[in-house]
């Protein structure tokens, strides 16, 4: 069999195949496999294909393993193959981990074994390895587009599909195609298994969605949670109504998801409170790496808000985004690759927006315009990649957060 890609997925996927005794080459362009030169006359020497997420449809490699009519697999439906327990899916535009974390906390509460897998992570390959892969386990996978648009092997006792809204158009060529990546998922579902749409995902195509029979699921939910509970403003409201149509649907005790939902703590970055100082507080939600993400956000802050934005772009309506949120921001501090062409559409809706071309000086001028304008929010909320400055989401989070408290710092002392 070939493998290919030498990353995360690509790794897991050897060492599964290797485990099952089965002969891998690993393809990699940049020379960290066995071969990075994959062409026709290699197609007779395998079986079968296995593509990380990072092969798109259109890639040279990933077009003649297709053409070939021989079996294609993402890492995780390659693994999906040998896993003895149940498999509930979780996908969306936004908002995938933190369901996928907190679906599988509350399973444990009910007393359920349970795993968190795919996109979160851990590839499914290694959990398959490891001594979870039993008959009562349940495997949550969070998926991506990316690793939907190869769904062979996966078949899901349950899944969510959070919302659907503007993302990855560099990868594809328009709002449909991406769509019909996702939707690939319901091909997975077993006979009745429930699947649990948000009310976007029907609004972009309600005929297609009508013939699932799924539950469609809007932000409001019967089950009362305590005032501190997370899950108590949006996006998170709406994420737990998600959780709570599926719940209800595979009949678990609805005690032990009320309990889990007053005590999750949300992954990192997702619009976490960082801290309050003075009449100030910082919200780091360095995870929102699209326009519905970011202006999820914003909707859901109250008060005067000072809004960090930027990065690298990954397409879309820059116009439409700056309508969405400009009338709710006092101030845009904008940094990265996308700065220039944010402010002229910010701008154009009378926004008022700052420029700066290090992440840092960004947030030192958010900071400095709350205090002087306080009570007041600042919001990392960037709407765009990371990965003109940074490694990953989490790296922005956490030098936003080390900015921060540098600066209570150096406001303390003065």
């Amino acid at each position: 069999m070939a493998v290919f890609g030498a990353g995360v997925s690509g790794q897991a996927a050897r060492r599964l195949a290797h485990a099952l005794k089965l002969e891998v080459c690993l393809f990699d362009e940049a020379g960290h496999g066995d071969s990075d030169d994959f062409a026709q006359d290699r197609l007779s020497e395998f079986d079968l294909f296995i593509f990380s997420p990072g092969f798109a449809a259109r890639h040279p490699w990933r077009m003649l393993a297709e053409g070939s009519g021989r079996p294609c697999y993402s890492e995780l439906g390659f693994a999906a193959l040998n896993w003895r327990g149940k498999l509930l899916g979780v996908t969306g535009t936004n908002g995938k981990t933190s369901i996928t974390s907190f679906l599988c906390a509350a399973l444990q509460k009910a007393g359920k074994k349970a795993v968190e897998a795919g996109n979160i992570g851990t590839p499914l390959s290694d959990v398959v390895l490891s001594e979870v892969n039993q008959v009562e386990t349940i495997a949550v996978c969070e998926i991506s587009s990316f690793q939907a648009e190869l769904c062979t092997g996966l078949a899901f006792d349950g899944l969510i599909w959070s919302n659907f809204a503007e993302d990855h158009l560099d990868r594809y060529d328009s709002m449909s195609e991406y769509f019909a990546a996702k939707s690939q998922l319901f091909k997975c579902l077993k006979d009745n298994a429930p699947s649990v749409l948000g009310t976007d995902v029907v609004q972009f195509a309600p005929q297609m969605m009508a013939g699932h029979g799924s539950i469609t699921v809007d932000r409001n939910c019967a089950v009362e949670l305590e005032p501190e509970s997370p899950f108590q403003i949006e996006p998170q409201r709406t994420n737990f109504a998600l959780v709570s149509a599926l719940w209800q649907a595979l009949e678990l005790p609805v005690d032990a998801l009320v309990a889990a939902g007053n005590s999750f703590q949300l992954p990192e970055h997702r619009l976490n409170l960082v801290t309050t100082w003075g009449d100030v507080s910082f919200w780091n939600d360095s995870k929102a790496t699209n326009f519905h993400a970011a202006a999820a956000a914003v909707n859901a802050m109250h008060g005067t808000l000072f809004w960090i934005g930027g990065g690298s772009g990954k397409g879309g309506d820059l116009g439409s985004f700056a309508r969405l949120i400009a009338p709710k921001i006092n101030m845009a501090f904008l940094y990265g690759e996308v700065a220039g062409s944010l402010a002229t559409s910010l701008r154009a809706q009378n926004a008022k927006v700052e420029i700066h071309a290090d992440f840092v000086a960004t947030v030192q001028a958010a900071t400095r315009a709350a205090i002087e304008n306080s009570p007041a929010i600042v919001l990392l909320s960037p709407g765009f990649a990371s990965f003109d400055q940074f490694s990953s989401y989490s790296a922005r989070g956490k030098t936003f957060i080390s900015t921060v408290f540098s600066l209570k710092d150096a406001f303390y002392s003065n």
